[in-house]
């Protein structure tokens, strides 16, 4: 799935190494991505802290003693390590949707080198060991969708990472998860047929099989790639998702799919209606995104935001646009992504021809002392 026409840096991270789908294929993977092999003996763990982990992370594993001595002694890990490694994976996304990917990049490198470390080293319960595998798929993916946030790669190789850990951990709706994030990366790198193929493969693998909720993610996203591709069935994928998610709150959902809601869907329409020339409808379906996104994420309030200023200027409402862009700005500067900042700078440059307005005269001010650094 991979346009050889775009210039791809050449890191583990952008080329996955062509192995079969096996076990000891899935656990080559890991320690290529993950780098250099960790020992989690207690010595190794107060040596490395600060670099291969992380001290946030050393914090986060001696604050809980069980799990501490599970990963550091003896050579079989169980429940209480498990568990603290599923919730550090789940804290991490938490902080993404708050703070935005450069925040994350190293903490995620770091509790997936760990994950990739035990794997390695320890012995557990074939549950326990899928359950890990699972964790290292979330973390991965993590990365890739942090690198993709903070310099806009698209890291096939770590997707893919991601992808054959979830297969281990025998997880289809996570590896559609991996696969759902994926999509982004690619249609926004101008990938948008190779987009397409990775969503429609996502709802593949989990129709009839997951919850609703899960698979309106999958098609919401699948919509946004044909509208990248100036296909109309994306409206289709959209109305499916709502009448998807309608049914959601009746369905345990995997934890990783809390994100997904109406406002996600609203967000994808407008979207779709900016990059298919529609400025009004992107506008108007904007505002209705801010009366229902969860405020606890604001690098998606910025992004959506930033977009509808980008739309309100498309119908030549310069002002408002103005202010509607001040507002992302506002959010911007408490996050870290340039998913968020980019789109900014580039209005601050289309509003150029409109010094004229003090409006924007003050916008593109602040937005090149704000961002430009």
């Amino acid at each position: 799935m991979r346009d050889h026409g775009l210039s791809v840096a050449e890191d583990p991270l952008q080329w996955p190494a062509l192995r079969p789908w096996t076990l000891l294929d899935a656990r080559a993977s890991l320690t290529d991505l993950a780098g250099s092999a960790v020992d989690t003996t207690r010595r190794e763990l107060a040596l490395i802290a600060g670099s291969t982990l992380t001290a946030t992370l050393l914090a986060w594993i001696t604050a809980d003693p069980a799990a501490a001595g599970q990963m550091t002694t003896g050579r079989r890990i169980g429940e209480a390590a498990v568990a603290r490694v599923e919730a550090r994976a789940a804290a991490l996304r938490h902080t993404d949707d708050a703070d935005g990917g450069a925040t994350i990049l190293e903490e995620t490198r770091s509790s997936f080198s760990l994950v990739t470390g035990l794997l390695r080293t320890r012995t557990c319960s074939d549950h326990h060991r899928g359950r890990l595998y699972a964790a290292a798929s979330d973390l991965a993916r993590q990365r890739a969708a942090a690198l993709f946030d903070v310099h806009g790669q698209c890291a096939d190789g770590a997707f893919e990472t991601a992808l054959r850990a979830a297969r281990i951990a025998d997880d289809d709706a996570l590896g559609a998860n991996v696969l759902n994030f994926w999509t982004v990366a690619a249609y926004n790198t101008g990938r948008y047929a190779d987009a397409e193929a990775m969503a429609s493969t996502g709802l593949a693998a989990v129709r009839g099989r997951s919850t609703p909720r899960v698979e309106a993610m999958l098609t919401s996203r699948r919509g946004r790639a044909r509208a990248h591709l100036g296909d109309a069935r994306c409206w289709r994928d959209f109305d499916r998702a709502e009448a998807l998610l309608a049914t959601a709150s009746e369905h345990d959902d995997p934890d990783w799919a809390y994100w997904f809601d109406q406002a996600e869907i609203l967000g994808a329409r407008a979207s779709s209606h900016r990059d298919m020339g529609q400025p009004g409808p992107a506008a108007a379906e904007f505002s209705k995104v801010h009366d229902l996104i969860d405020p606890a994420h604001i690098r998606t309030t910025a992004l959506y935001t930033a977009r509808q200023a980008d739309a309100l200027l498309d119908q030549g409402e310069v002002e408002r646009a103005c202010v509607v862009a001040g507002h992302a700005l506002d959010l911007t500067e408490t996050i870290s992504s340039h998913r968020s900042t980019g789109p900014l700078l580039n209005l601050a440059e289309r509003l150029a021809p409109f010094d004229a307005s003090r409006a924007a005269r003050e916008f593109r001010d602040r937005a090149h002392a704000v961002l430009a650094a």
